[in-house]
Order: structure tokens, then sequence, then C-alpha cells
């Protein structure tokens, strides 16, 4: 279980308030709003002031949620946490009905034009075109990732944006976001719209 604070959020849209607004209101800090924007543990003190603050109930604000009703990608959202930035990646971890996941996300947002490789020798390459004037030159490519995946848990590499193309899908280790692993170190790979729609068979 875990504390949703989404009910807050669109309260405040109801109300044609900011979060601004509510630190006034309140007086909490932005230390205590910033805990609020990611569901994390706040005092009964905060919630009273809030609650007082917008004239409302404590249910009008937060609620209880179950994980096993979250999907993978909410879970991420929600619950996961940054364990290591690299220069073209971070590292998310976190854990769903018992079942351990690490995502490699993308710090850079792809468009149309890039195309994502996924490489025999397990590295995940970003390609994108060199505009140089009028020159037909070939893709500047550079390495996004090498994930590693322990057995016991999932890991996926996440593109942000919407690429062109990611290729080598399927084969040499990665999979598709509707594929199926079939060893201890296939890793999934694929862009945010895919993530969304992501459940494990």
């Amino acid at each position: 279980m875990y504390i949703d604070y989404s009910k807050l959020w669109k309260l405040l849209i109801d109300k044609n308030m900011t979060k601004t607004d509510l630190l006034e209101l309140t007086g909490i800090s932005s230390r205590v709003l910033a805990k609020l924007s990611k569901n994390e543990t706040v005092t009964t003190d905060t919630i009273a002031r809030i609650c007082t603050a917008l004239n409302c109930d404590v249910s009008d604000v937060m609620e209880c949620v179950s994980e096993d009703k979250m999907s993978v990608y909410a879970c991420y959202r929600k619950l996961g946490r940054v364990e290591e930035k690299g220069e073209t990646f971070k590292v998310v971890r976190f854990t769903l009905n018992g079942q351990k996941y690490t995502v490699y996300e993308s710090k850079k947002t792809a468009n149309g034009s890039i195309t994502v490789r996924c490489g025999k020798n397990g590295t995940v390459t970003w390609e994108e075109p060199d505009h140089a004037g009028h020159l037909n030159l070939p893709p500047i490519v550079s390495v996004l990732v090498k994930p590693t995946r322990n057995k016991d848990e999932i890991a996926i590499v996440l593109i942000k944006g919407k690429p062109g193309c990611i290729s080598g899908l399927d084969e040499n280790g990665f999979v598709s976001s509707r594929g199926t692993l079939k060893n201890d170190t296939d890793i999934y790979v694929m862009s945010e719209a895919a993530f969304k729609l992501f459940k494990i068979n």
C-alpha cells in the first residue's frame, strides 16, 4: 500500500489554485510540498492544514492505493527511485507485487529522426542525422547504455519520446514491449508510449 495525493492536485485544479497558493494558505514548506508531489509520507498536521485551508475532508486529498492494482508504468512513476545517473541515462529501481524492476531511462528525448539500435554486443546506441550543411553525411552514433540484468529482476531500457525506429528487438538479448523473455539476461527496450501499456505476461 502507498499514499496517493492525486486527489489533492485535482482538487487544486477544480478550485483554480496553484501549488504556490497552497503553500501560502497552509504555511507548509516547499520541502513538504515536494514530498506530497512524490507521494511520500507527511505528518497528520500537514494533512489537517491542507484540509482546513481547502475546506475539505481527508478523503478529498489522499487515498491508500494497493500496489497490485497499479500498472508497471504507474509504479515506476510513483514509487521508482533514482539510484544512479550516467551521462546519457539514469537508473530507476522499484518493486511491484514482489517483482524487482530496473529501468535505464534515456536523458535525451527522441523524435522521429532518431534511430535506437540494440546491438549484438549488448549495447543500445542512439543515432541521429548529421544536419551540417547540405552534405549527405552518415548519422552521428553514440552509446546510450550497456544495460545489465540480475536474474531476479526485469530490466527495461526506456527511450523518452518517440523514436523513429528501435531496431534489433527480439534478438541479441533485447525484447520488445510485447515480446517474451527467453533467458535470464534478456532486457526489454521500449518507448514511453509502449511502457505506459506494458504488462508482464
